[in-house]
């Protein structure tokens, strides 16, 4: 089941995470547009350090970041100050990664992203 995420504050931030710089600057574009702070990191090192003293609202994470993953991210940043949700997102929707994504307390997302079911996932954006 679908979580529906409670409205929150503009000043709450989303991260994403992804080495692909296309994909980065696209969601990032999105975000903004509806309305949210974004931090974007396009290595696993950045987005972990940032992670260790940040708790953002949402995390979206590509799978594949070079000689780690996302899922890696998430299992380092609960040993942290966690986030509220996190967002696993790969262009392979590979059952395994799924269920160790669901294991870990992520959603996961194919791309291209639906960005409908993203809007939905996300905070809504209050002022």
């Amino acid at each position: 089941m679908e979580r529906t995420s409670p409205a929150v504050s503009a000043a709450a931030t989303v991260v994403i995470v992804d080495d692909d710089v296309s994909c980065l600057v696209a969601i990032e574009q999105i975000l903004k547009h509806w309305g949210h702070q974004t931090e974007t990191f396009r290595s696993f090192e950045e987005a972990r350090s940032y992670l260790a003293s940040a708790s953002p609202a949402v995390v979206i994470v590509d799978v594949r970041l070079g000689n780690y993953n996302g899922l890696q991210l998430i299992h380092f940043s609960k040993q942290d100050a966690a986030p509220t949700q996190w967002l696993v997102v790969s262009g392979f929707d590979d059952p395994v990664l799924r269920q160790e994504a669901t294991r870990l307390g992520a959603t996961f997302m194919t791309k291209p992203i639906d960005l409908q079911r993203l809007r939905q996932l996300l905070p809504a954006v209050t002022v």
